[in-house]
């Protein structure tokens, strides 16, 4: 039985070409969906049409419609961004909070709230303040939040973009309760399909404005190859001892509250070099990142070119070492795709981007999107245009936080490689921490693995480690 019916539909945004055109799909009730898709091709526009947020807050449909033939479910949507979710300042409050708006008794609210978060195993962080989560975290929190609605249909928009391995695995194993227990429906948008088998969902192609599933067998067969390329073995060059370093931490400690999250006696970042920083979910890379950036205190000596960061004035270090923040939103300053490249052109002067910027557009997809408002773009689309701005700044040390979460095969090989050839024209030293590990280690020269509060080189790495 068909719990979704799509017939013919046909959507576009205000006065633009259609990001639907005449899509007929049909989704089976519990059982997983699988859309797969290049960034910006209109996965998220589509949940928003099932989820019924469009057209009620945007865009026009101007032919087919979507029904359900068993009735009316209820519907809960994970947002490709946590943090626009969520209405309170603790996961035990939003959880309380959707509760209370569903009308369930006050007496059921409690047990229903330690349900959500057994399942998504986050009892630790219930009363944590939710903008102090990791990214990984907050993702978890959004996913607690849906599936205590307990909901008929469940849109999941690219849910595992900044979870680490292990929490990916759980949760699909958690999610596959759902449907095989609960009889749940799931609809997943994501553009990374390892890990899925566990789910055995049906995948369907979201290419040129339509959506076509693949049978079965060719589902597996897609969900194999995936699962066989994630396991392959990234390796990395160890760095020599007496190589040129730019920043050195000695004896640094960096702690939320009374946990402490790292404990550093001496690490030296190789200069001009690219490293990659790996960890679970809340180890504190991000925090890492804000130590480095002087956006937070810490115990002990971190030293940037010789000197101690906390002797360098702030103007003078901002304008050497710069941030790439894990939600794109909070980076960009203007409207428009083109007033924020026009804002970095006029701050930054990398010899490159002088001279390729439209080639480097046109690499990332983004060469006719100049007059769109920046927060209409889709996750994808943001995440390379916040690396390019930030890269055309021409800073000496960038830290990219996810700079690759969202981002499809081919756009991942088209940002790598904006990245080492802006690198190599004007020597810089970049750190990144990912989650996504797709061929990175044809970026990045080192890399850093956070464990046990500890920050180690370490040179083989694969999804499972």
């Amino acid at each position: 039985m068909n719990i979704v019916k799509v017939h013919n539909l046909t959507f576009a945004f205000n006065h633009q070409s259609p990001v639907l055109d005449r899509v007929t799909v049909n989704f089976p009730a519990q059982q997983t969906a699988l859309l797969t898709g290049p960034s910006g091709c209109g996965k998220s526009t589509f949940l928003r049409l099932l989820a019924g947020l469009l057209p009620k807050y945007g865009g026009q449909v101007s032919g087919g419609q979507i029904t359900f033939p068993s009735g009316q479910p209820t519907i809960g949507m994970l947002f490709q961004d946590p943090l626009t979710q969520f209405a309170l300042d603790t996961p035990r409050h939003e959880l309380e909070f959707v509760l209370e708006n569903q009308r369930v008794p006050h007496a059921k609210i409690f047990d229903q709230v330690q349900a959500a978060l057994d399942f998504c195993q986050i009892t630790d962080l219930a009363n944590r303040k939710i903008t102090s989560l990791s990214g990984g975290q907050q993702q978890r929190v959004a996913l607690a939040v849906i599936i205590a609605r307990q909901a008929d249909i469940l849109l999941l928009d690219e849910p595992f973009a900044n979870i680490d391995e292990a929490n990916r695995h759980f949760l699909m194993a958690q999610l596959g309760k759902l449907v095989t227990g609960h009889g749940v429906t799931l609809i997943i948008a994501d553009h990374d399909c390892h890990g899925y088998q566990a789910l055995a969902p049906r995948i369907y192609d979201f290419t040129d404005h339509h959506i076509v599933g693949l049978s079965p067998a060719a589902s597996r067969q897609r969900l194999v190859a995936a699962d066989k390329a994630a396991t392959r073995q990234l390796v990395f060059a160890a760095p020599q001892p007496a190589a040129p370093h730019v920043f050195e931490l000695n004896n640094v400690i960096l702690s939320r509250g009374n946990q402490q999250l790292l404990n550093i006696e001496q690490l030296a970042i190789i200069k001009d070099k690219i490293t990659l920083v790996t960890g679970p979910n809340g180890t504190g890379k991000s925090t890492f990142f804000q130590a480095l950036t002087k956006l937070i205190p810490f115990r002990g000596q971190i030293t940037y070119q010789g000197q101690t960061i906390n002797r360098i004035k702030d103007r003078h270090y901002r304008q050497e070492v710069g941030l790439v923040f894990q939600r794109a939103n909070d980076q960009f300053i203007d409207v428009t795709v083109k007033e924020e490249l026009e804002l970095s052109a006029k701050n930054g002067h990398h010899p490159y981007f002088k001279a390729h910027l439209q080639d480097a557009l046109k690499a990332l997809g983004l060469n006719n999107l100049g007059d769109r408002v920046v927060y209409s773009l889709s996750g994808g689309q943001r995440k390379k245009l916040q690396l390019l701005v930030m890269l055309m700044m021409e800073q000496a040390v960038l830290l990219l936080d996810e700079p690759f979460a969202g981002l499809d095969h081919a756009s991942l090989q088209a940002v790598y490689q904006l990245i080492r050839t802006a690198q190599v024209t004007k020597p810089q030293t970049i750190l990144i921490v990912s989650h996504q590990l797709d061929q990175i280690d044809q970026l990045a020269d080192f890399h850093l693995i956070l464990h046990d509060h500890r920050l180690t080189y370490q040179g083989a790495l694969t999804h499972e480690s």
